[in-house]
């Protein structure tokens, strides 16, 4: 049964990644290119790529787009925490579509985690096919079994002298934190106004990608100019 790991270019899937070589196991690891990564992501993963690791790259096509943001701008539809449609759509169809089942998946869930692994149950996919295709899927986790929480994940890279990854996300996602968003307005100005345009691309139906505009998240508490 051949054998993959879903690669996110973070610390734990790092980490899963150098586990697994480490134990001499047989696996192909898989990057989802769906284009709504940060540039240093992108970055890390041709670096892991220069130290001998083999990435295979998917690029989605999803009605004819590639990326989330343009899906985004013709559908007028934002990215959403609770139906998580670019998950589905621009993450695990593409996976799903590339793996040749029955398989194994290694998914880089830490010791922290325990409970996310029940999101890979197929339930949430309404797509018949590839609600077929999920259950034929042995999902493991090989940074819970070794008992390994972040911090450990992080040592492990260390131990192997490689750079520690950035953290790995979306720069247009629900799940941001505040100040993750003052973070893109201040270190990726062209990106945070990309992402503004989502919102004001569906801001007359009431939608933003938060609870309230960007903007407002990523300027409060800052002065105006004009204030002395």
């Amino acid at each position: 049964m051949k054998q993959y790991l879903s690669f996110g270019g973070g610390v734990n899937s790092t980490a899963m990644l150098i586990l697994l070589a480490d134990r001499d196991e047989e696996f192909e690891t898989i990057f989802v290119n769906h284009g709504g990564d940060y540039p240093e992501t992108y970055e890390y993963v041709d670096y892991l790529r220069d130290q001998g690791f083999e990435i295979i790259e998917i690029v989605p096509d999803v009605e004819g787009y590639h990326t989330i943001y343009e899906y985004s701008m013709k559908c007028r539809i934002l990215p959403s925490f609770r139906f998580r449609w670019c998950t589905d759509k621009f993450k695990v169809r593409p996976m799903l579509k590339h793996v040749t089942v029955p398989c194994k998946m290694f998914v880089g869930f830490d010791y922290g985690e325990v409970k996310r692994t029940k999101s890979l149950s197929g339930k949430e996919y309404n797509n018949k096919p590839s609600k077929d295709k999920i259950h034929k899927i042995e999902y493991s986790y090989p940074l819970i079994d070794a008992k390994m929480d972040r911090s450990a994940c992080i040592n492990l890279i260390r131990e192997h002298e490689l750079d520690i990854p950035p953290k790995s996300g979306c720069w247009f996602c629900p799940f941001m934190r505040k100040i993750e968003i003052r973070e893109l307005f201040l270190n990726h100005r062209d990106l945070y106004d990309k992402a503004v345009k989502m919102e004001e691309n569906c801001m007359k139906d009431g939608f933003y990608i938060k609870d309230k505009p960007l903007p407002d998240i990523a300027m409060a508490h800052t002065p105006p100019l004009t204030s002395y």
